[in-house]
């Protein structure tokens, strides 16, 4: 399982379902909860990534793996105009289609008790993600056409209870970054030649960069708290900025290109409350450093393509419940408010983010004495329609003549699925 996981999330080209490009749909059961008492609930192998610590509380030994199914919706509705020497004229185009694309995001887990106060684990998961594709005809071609940044991570870890209380973990992350940038270049601008083709540039990269997650949890007598931290990576990806249709007078050269990317450290306080042996209720606070993430900027043999991000740190809290209904049924529901790193000010048709409200239900079955099986469903309700009016990156940034001007209509349902086994 853990080894099809490997292999398949590389792969994976998504949009992004937590504000920024994180991914947070790792297990049906973080979905259906909106994501309330990930790193407090420990009550499966999913642990081993939202609070390592929390191994220690699992009663056995087991494996975790799954996926969700991402399915959004991303519509612009807006003009560009093109500044001639006359002034400003429309932009001939369409409106770029439905630019969101449906994904599988897989995940897997496992846990093994090393001794009766250590536990290690293994989670391979893909924690960042972001797609869109629009037509190539779009108004906002150069501005850009697609954008797929994908990533899968390997965590190991180890855990220690220290007492009947208090438990703390620790992992490694191995994590793999593929970015993919496709855009239009506006030639009949630069030569002065209404007509003229439009060229595109490429940009594919990866880059393998680790970093390192810690966890604490208390047991203070049904209730448990989390306190959990995964650091930030460092990327440095590299691999090829290649041209096509470009007039030889442009000057561009096909080859090797680099740039480099730091993805963000997050911070999570969690609650689980045990309120009947039948009912718990969970909370969940993370603080997400996107400030980071300012600028990519891809460097080669041509000029430097700049992309200002101009992300800034953000909130994200939430509830969520579970209630036993026997001994083989339970019911799991959760909300969350998921502040964007994105400004106005920085917007860019890559990602179009808006702050969002997350809504989670589930269901989770026992089929076998070791065997559960869990289903969620999932929707992220934008809290506006973002815009690129005051964007600085609503100028097309080679001949700085296009101007975007419009509103986005985004929608997001997932669906998840996840298998246990207990040994």
């Amino acid at each position: 399982m853990v080894l099809a996981v490997l292999l398949a999330a590389p792969l994976v080209s998504g949009p992004a379902v937590a504000a920024g490009f994180m991914v947070r749909e790792n297990s049906a059961e973080a979905l259906a909860t909106s994501y309330a008492g990930n790193g407090s609930r420990a009550s499966g192998p999913n642990t081993v990534f939202s609070n390592p610590a929390g191994m220690t509380r699992l009663a056995a030994d087991g494996f975790e793996g799954g996926a969700a199914v991402i399915l959004p919706s991303m519509t612009f509705s807006g003009s560009a105009s093109q500044a001639t020497p006359m002034g400003a004229v429309p932009l001939a185009g369409n409106t770029g289609g439905d630019s969101g694309r449906a994904a599988l995001i897989p995940n897997a887990y496992g846990v093994m008790r090393l001794s009766e106060d250590v536990s290690a684990g293994i989670a391979v998961t893909a924690p960042f993600g972001n797609a869109n594709e629009y037509d190539s005809n779009w108004v906002g071609r150069y501005l850009g056409t697609k954008t797929a940044a994908v990533s899968a991570d390997i965590n190991p870890s180890i855990a220690w209870q220290i007492d009947d209380a208090w438990s703390v973990g620790a992992g490694l992350s191995a994590q793999y970054l593929k970015l993919d940038v496709t855009s239009a270049i506006n030639q009949a601008a630069i030569f002065g030649a209404p007509g003229m083709p439009d060229a595109s540039y490429r940009f594919k990269a990866s880059d393998w960069a680790f970093g390192y997650n810690l966890g604490l949890l208390v047991d203070l007598g049904g209730t448990r708290v989390g306190l959990t931290y995964r650091s930030s990576t460092h990327h440095k990806i590299e691999g090829s900025l290649d041209f096509t249709g470009a007039s030889p007078l442009l000057g561009m050269i096909s080859g090797a290109a680099s740039a480099k990317a730091q993805l963000p450290a997050t911070t999570g306080l969690s609650v689980t409350s045990e309120i009947t042996p039948d009912l718990s209720v969970s909370a969940e606070l993370q603080f997400t450093q996107w400030s980071v993430f300012k600028n990519v900027v891809i460097q080669s043999q041509n000029p430097p393509f700049p992309n200002v991000q101009g992300y800034r740190d953000s909130w994200m809290v939430a509830v969520g419940g579970v209630y036993k209904l026997d001994d083989q049924w339970s019911i799991k529901s959760g909300i969350a408010f998921d502040e964007t790193p994105v400004t106005s000010r920085y917007r860019a048709v890559s990602l179009a983010d808006t702050d969002r409200y997350l809504l989670g239900v589930g269901a989770e079955v026992r089929l076998t004495d070791s065997m559960t099986m869990e289903a969620a469903w999932g929707h992220s309700f934008a809290f506006n329609r973002p815009n690129m009016n005051s964007s600085v990156n609503n100028t097309d940034g080679i001949t700085r003549s296009v101007t975007l001007n419009g509103r986005y209509d985004i929608n997001v349902d997932i669906l998840a699925v996840s298998f246990r086994y207990a040994i």
